[in-house]
């Protein structure tokens, strides 16, 4: 499994239908996903929240 599925089932982000919004559940930020450097945020986010145990509420 890879971080954003991993992100999606613990409930750290989420997608609209599409696949074309970006929701981080603790701000309650929608973005643009076919941003590519939105990617590489949610990636980063994903990697400090699940691999490094950073606290999500830290991160803005």
């Amino acid at each position: 499994m890879n971080l954003i599925e991993t992100g999606i089932k613990k409930g750290l982000i989420k997608f609209d239908e599409n696949k074309n919004f970006i929701t981080y559940i603790h701000q309650n930020k929608k973005r643009n996903y076919n941003n590519p450097e939105e990617k590489v945020q949610a990636e980063t986010f994903l990697t400090l929240v699940l691999i490094y145990g950073y606290p999500e509420k830290r991160i803005k």
